[in-house]
């Protein structure tokens, strides 16, 4: 009895319920969704890869230490160019009428490689020359959830392999602070020094105000000159952080391009100053 109702019931369901689907139902219904897929991947640019990218950590890179110096110096080197070339504009006025106002030249000058380099996004001639440019370091993923999104959000605007190169620029709060800092304090300085020096506050009694404030002037020119050189120990083993400045603004430089090297070539200095080597001893040679 107990058979004859499970044979019924099992034939019962069978009426009822649908066929069973064919082996390769799945294929077809890839077929017809594979469309839809590409449709929206080509309307939204998201990159295949950036499905699996959320769980890699940050590539580590390492910036030369000898460009990142070699730019500093060509943006001073720059810098001195312009100044000449300025300097000869006025050549025609009294002698020693710019001196009073070298401060104010040099500040005007670096306010304009400033304006038409790091606030237009751009590198400055030194850092172009060496292939680098600035990168908020704040914006770089770390690893951990946040950094897993930061690298998802960053696929929408890459289609390229990652280098450990990407990153924004710097921000406007930070190229604004790079500007009062370097173009600003620079000159500050500058003034306050002459300033001091002509007024001769060093000569001063030792209670008087201009005494107290050239031992203020002193001390904090030591305590930067002992931050510059502990900052420079740091950059020399981490690779980052040329300065002060740029690393409390997050400023890092990194490559502009990882394919591309460095602009500037040292054969022809390296040919002057052996030639100069040898100019220099055969003038010893004939002396004696």
């Amino acid at each position: 009895m107990e058979k004859e109702t499970l044979v019924s019931s099992s034939s019962s369901s069978s009426s009822w319920g649908a066929d069973p689907p064919p082996e390769d139902c799945w294929i077809e219904a890839h077929r017809e969704l594979l469309p839809r897929w590409r449709s929206l991947r080509e309307s939204s640019q998201i990159p295949f890869s950036c499905l699996f990218i959320t769980q890699q950590t940050p590539i580590p890179i390492s910036i030369s230490r000898v460009n990142q110096f070699d730019a500093a110096r060509l943006d001073v080197e720059m810098t001195a160019m312009l100044k000449e070339q300025l300097v000869k504009v006025f050549s025609l006025m009294k002698p020693g009428f710019l001196f009073q106002y070298e401060p104010e030249l040099d500040a005007f000058l670096e306010f304009l490689i400033w304006r038409f380099s790091i606030w237009v996004d751009k590198p400055t001639p030194g850092n172009a020359l060496m292939n680098l440019r600035y990168r908020d370091e704040r914006a770089v993923p770390t690893g951990g959830k946040e950094g897993a999104q930061l690298i998802f959000l960053n696929c929408f605007t890459s289609d390229s392999v990652r280098t450990g190169l990407e990153g924004p620029g710097l921000s406007v709060s930070q190229k604004i602070w790079y500007c009062l800092t370097t173009v600003g304090g620079r000159y500050i300085w500058s003034r306050l020094q002459s300033f001091s020096a002509f007024r001769r506050w060093g000569d001063f009694e030792q209670r008087s105000l201009g005494r107290r404030l050239w031992l203020l002037i002193q001390r904090v020119e030591g305590l930067y000159k002992a931050a510059s050189f502990s900052n420079l120990l740091i950059f020399l083993y981490t690779g980052r952080y040329r300065s002060i400045i740029e690393r409390a603004l997050k400023a890092r430089l990194v490559y502009g391009s990882p394919n591309m090297n460095r602009a500037v070539s040292f054969e022809y200095m390296n040919r002057q100053l052996v030639w100069n080597e040898f100019s220099n001893n055969e003038q010893i040679c004939q002396s004696w």
